[in-house]
């Protein structure tokens, strides 16, 4: 933006007009010339976005981690876009890792500032005289820094906004005209400095163990949003003068009907119903829990016949198994409780078994035994019901039946 003659710094919070370039045939363009008109166009946009979007973030740019080093943080962000105050965007088009110099305190708020870096250094032609470097950079690449505070920034971005009163009958219109006017004349009466070019990311805080972790009740991070949708929402909400949060509204209790009796009556067979099912259930139950006992004896006292010329130890185990299964079945399958307290027991007895098979059976009728095993062991752990006990017991027992003895086989002389 074109600048007051006096004016020594070239820096103005405020506004002056625009300067362009007038182009005409024969005109020497100079260096000054064509800065101009870059110039020209940069700040048009760089005071639109200042004065009518604002400074804040647009897009991505959360802060993925904070680490530590010898030297330092190492602060790593996502990809993003932000207008800094001055409305210049600040672009950050990967994920970027950037190295800070170690704080001393152990809260910092981040910020994120508009740089410029030269590039493509080419060499400079001498012309009369006019330049005194023999090479300067051909590019200008618009880049990024990040900053940091020792504190936490823990102040509102946010401008306060007096709602008028509204009417049931106010129209819409008339609330957007006295919104906007006051909204005006509170914030818009005096040009808002630039002096503060950073971009607020979040505050941070160390914790005992050394990581750095975002502080929770900090200021929020500061968005530049679509004005226009969040005026339509704000109006809508305002005029909404019957249910605005829309928050669930009590609906009136369903009349009562006048046979009351009948009602009770049906109730009353329900439960009876109920019971009825109950009643079937724990029946049902203990019927599967005993037969599982019975299943059991019957198998494994099947097994110790076979494997006792084999092994031993191998038939003791499965006629203990078999005894256990035999013993106080009706105590046992009294309730749950004592059923899965009876399998707990019978568990240790399988293993066992398992151990000492080794080598009197085939080693593929064993690993289906020990994959039974292993799944029965697993749904006590999880507490599965008793039927889902009842089918992990089956298959032990299938896989009992199933298991192929060794027969050592004696050559003739």
């Amino acid at each position: 933006m074109a600048q007051d003659p006096d004016h020594s710094d070239g820096e103005r919070g405020g506004l002056s007009q625009f300067r362009k370039n007038r182009f005409f045939s024969g005109k020497l363009m100079t260096p000054r010339d064509m800065e101009a008109d870059q110039e020209y166009h940069a700040e048009r946009l760089h005071t639109l976005a200042r004065f009518v979007v604002g400074s804040g973030i647009v897009h991505g740019l959360a802060v993925r981690s904070i680490n530590e080093t010898d030297d330092g943080l190492e602060v790593t962000i996502e990809p993003g876009l932000a207008l800094d105050g001055r409305g210049r965007p600040i672009v950050v088009e990967q994920v970027t890792t950037k190295s800070l110099p170690r704080p001393s305190s152990e809260e910092i708020s981040l910020s994120i500032q508009y740089d410029e870096v030269s590039m493509e250094t080419v060499p400079v032609p001498n012309t009369d005289d006019a330049v005194d470097a023999e090479s300067t950079s051909n590019r200008i690449v618009e880049v990024f820094e990040l900053a940091y505070q020792e504190a936490t920034d823990d102040g509102s971005r946010f401008r306060d906004v007096d709602v008028p009163s509204v009417e049931t009958d106010t129209d819409a219109e008339t609330v957007r005209e006295q919104l906007l006017k006051r909204y005006h004349d509170e914030h818009r009466s005096s040009v808002p400095s630039d002096a503060d070019t950073a971009v607020f990311l979040g505050s941070f805080e160390r914790t005992p163990d050394g990581v750095w972790t975002e502080v929770d009740d900090s200021a929020p991070r500061e968005f530049a949003y679509d004005h226009e949708l969040l005026f339509e929402a704000m109006i809508d909400h305002i005029t909404d003068t019957e249910n605005p949060h829309r928050t669930p509204i009590e609906r009136e209790p369903p009349d009562i009907p006048d046979d009351i009796g009948a009602i009770n009556d049906r109730l009353d067979a329900l439960e009876t119903e109920l019971g009825g099912l109950k009643r079937d259930q724990t029946a049902l139950t203990r019927y599967i829990m005993r037969k599982t006992l019975k299943d059991r004896a019957r198998f494994f006292d099947a097994l110790a016949d076979r494997i006792e010329q084999q092994t031993s130890e191998g038939g003791r185990l499965a006629r203990e198994i078999a005894a256990i299964s035999r013993a106080d079945g009706e105590r046992i399958c009294e309730n749950e409780e004592a059923y899965r307290h009876h399998l707990q027991q019978v568990l240790e007895h399988l293993i066992a078994l398992g151990d000492d098979l080794e080598g009197a059976t085939t080693e593929r009728s064993l690993e289906r035994y020990l994959e039974s095993v292993s799944e029965l062991q697993a749904a006590l752990e999880a507490d599965d019901s008793v039927l889902e006990l009842a089918e992990a017991q089956d298959r032990v027992c299938e896989a009992a039946d199933s298991l192929e003895v060794l027969v050592e086989i004696v050559p003739d002389e």
